[in-house]
């Protein structure tokens, strides 16, 4: 088992090394991507069969540094296996995205495995220190990214994406020194608040630690930023590894969730879940104003994140594999409709013709486009309507008016989604043969049609793939 969890710490750095050496202006680089990742699902899916028991929780610590006592633990349970697949299924959807010239870039290709060798640290290792180092180490390689790769043209979006990160990071550190200073070595993070600390010291690293989490995620006031980047972005696997970035301060939450929070700390908790519901209707009316798919598709993952967000402040643990559930099917169809929808703007920028009814010139990316559109709206063709169902009814318990904000939100964004795949398809009475667009390719079908029967069977049982 603890060699199989090494393969998450490993084999991506072990990719950077292997793509820094293989030849330019050829796909090895590209292959060598594509092996690690696949060769990371299947070391997921052998650790599936070997736990068999939802929530099981395989921990591991050894011994890192004597001075100062550094003990490296790590351990994966179904939650983050579960955000594994999701994270390496939408990273092998973004490479398959790529066009013949991007695949072919080294230092593309270099970044966006050590992105992924820091969000699957993350998401493995448990101990304070550990986390820090995944945490802001994801922040340079996703700058780089967007820097050298996207259209972004405003140098005070970059300036804001990467002194928000670094705010974040630093609050974060300041929380570890804290703890440092009154316990002389690392502690698992879901330790940190029952630690034998004086009432201020305490309330200020969880309080840090709290804010570090917060920065990550797009939240009003936050937001405006964030929806500036993912506008100039039409790369498709880096817009995917940006709307990642939330990912780890929602699994910041989760984890540091599991401890004992003062009082001190709860009393918070209301204004995040104010501030939490203004910003999901607001995003939810930007998404309907906005003729840019990919805005109302930013839109959709900045809603979902917010709602995975308050229910894992307002409910109980018992909901967190519900959250799994949905968060594993909202990082692949995220993905899918990033890379169908700038497949379909390339097409239909190469053949002259006009968005409008631009899907009806390709039926076969037209069935796959409206298949995840209809998903993410929310109907009921994977396991995500289930458990979205599940959490939203228990805001509704909780509290019915953040419910009916919540819900609100979630059906205008829905309903964006819907109108701009109508428009889509729309053709207006022209012909089909007045203009000449590229459908996807064989492979690509097959490609997309496997990820459909993965989605379509998680209706049935969300853990149908653990053998």
């Amino acid at each position: 088992m603890a060699s199989l969890l090494f393969v998450f710490l490993v084999l991506p750095l072990l990719g950077c090394v292997f793509v820094l050496f293989s030849e330019k202006d050829g796909y090895n680089a590209f292959n060598v991507t594509f092996f690690t990742l696949c060769t990371c699902i299947l070391a997921i899916l052998k650790l599936f069969s070997e736990s068999q028991i939802v929530g099981t929780d395989f921990v591991y610590s050894y011994q890192w540094l004597q001075h100062p006592n550094v003990v490296f633990t790590f351990g994966v349970d179904s939650l983050s296996l579960l955000l594994l697949l999701g994270v390496y299924m939408s990273a092998i959807i973004g490479l398959v995205g790529l066009s013949a010239p991007q695949r072919k870039s080294k230092s593309l290709l270099l970044l966006v495995l050590y992105f992924i060798w820091n969000m699957s640290g993350l998401l493995v290792v448990r101990d304070i220190i550990s986390f820090y180092l995944f945490f802001a180490g994801m922040q340079l390689p996703l700058f780089m990214l967007i820097g050298s790769y996207t259209n972004i043209k405003k140098s005070s979006t970059l300036s804001l994406f990467f002194l928000f990160n670094f705010v974040g990071s630093l609050l974060l550190l300041v929380s570890i020194l804290v703890v440092y200073r009154y316990n002389h070595g690392s502690v698992l993070l879901s330790q940190i608040g029952i630690l034998d600390i004086p009432a201020v010291p305490q309330f200020i690293v969880l309080a840090g630690v709290c804010a570090a989490f917060v920065l990550r995620i797009p939240i009003w006031p936050l937001h405006n930023w964030i929806s500036f980047i993912s506008s100039g972005i039409k790369n498709p696997l880096i817009y995917i590894l940006t709307n990642m970035l939330p990912l780890s301060g929602l699994y910041g939450f989760i984890r540091f969730g599991q401890v004992i929070v003062p009082t001190e700390i709860n009393a918070f908790v209301p204004i995040i879940e104010v501030f939490g519901v203004l910003t999901m209707m607001f995003i939810a009316l930007i998404g309907l104003s906005h003729k840019n798919f990919l805005q109302k598709l930013f839109s959709f993952s900045t809603i979902s994140y917010l709602l995975f967000l308050l229910s894992k402040l307002l409910l109980d643990d018992k909901y967190q594999m519900n959250m799994a559930y949905s968060l594993f099917i909202f990082l692949i169809v995220n993905a899918s409709l990033t890379v169908l929808d700038l497949f379909a703007e390339n097409a239909r920028e190469e053949a002259g013709c006009d968005y409008r009814g631009v899907l009806v010139y390709m039926p076969r990316l037209s069935k796959f486009f409206a298949f995840f559109v209809l998903m993410a709206a929310g109907l009921p063709m994977s396991s995500m309507f289930w458990n979205n169902f599940t959490l939203i009814s228990a805001l509704f318990r909780e509290s019915f008016v953040t419910g009916l904000w919540v819900m609100a939100s979630i059906s205008l964004v829905g309903l964006a989604l819907i109108y701009e795949l109508y428009i889509m398809r729309d053709l207006q009475n022209k012909p089909l043969q007045e203009y000449a667009v590229t459908d996807i390719s064989d492979r690509k079908l097959v490609f997309f049609g496997c990820i459909t029967l993965v989605l379509f069977l998680s209706f049935f049982n969300p853990l149908w793939f653990v053998f």
